[in-house]
């Protein structure tokens, strides 16, 4: 008799900035979470597109469009999975309706984690 195979969760980061996309990874990854990583909204669509991914986390200030834009089109190809922006700034972007929850990059690795499980568990962070 063989055991199921645990799917881990997939998560996609999206931001433009190499070592935040390195640390981040490192970090999910020894969370026990698999992750896609991309360097622009655009690139990150193209993932969205191709993988089941379980949830997203997008930079808000990326180079070619926002974490918000990037949300907004990800919600009209999956609405149900759920996108949380992160950003150096402390107050909540124009447009935040379109994700799930918002963190700034000034929070440790552990509220990042705890707000993960939370929104994978489908329970929508206060905000």
């Amino acid at each position: 008799m063989t055991s199921p195979v645990l799917k881990l969760p997939l998560i996609l980061c999206i931001d433009d900035a190499d070592v935040a996309l390195r640390v981040r990874k490192l970090l999910l990854a020894s969370a026990g979470y698999s992750v896609l990583t991309a360097s622009s909204g655009e690139e990150g669509l193209e993932l969205f597109k191709q993988y089941p991914v379980d949830l997203v986390i997008a930079d808000h200030f990326l180079s070619d469009k926002t974490g918000v834009e990037t949300a907004e089109e990800m919600k009209q190809l999956k609405s149900e999975v759920p996108i949380l922006i992160v950003s150096a700034a402390t107050e909540e972007p124009a447009g935040i309706e379109f994700a799930d929850g918002f963190l700034s990059k000034g929070e440790g690795p552990d509220v990042l984690l705890n707000t993960i499980a939370n929104l994978l568990k489908n329970e929508k962070p206060e905000m």
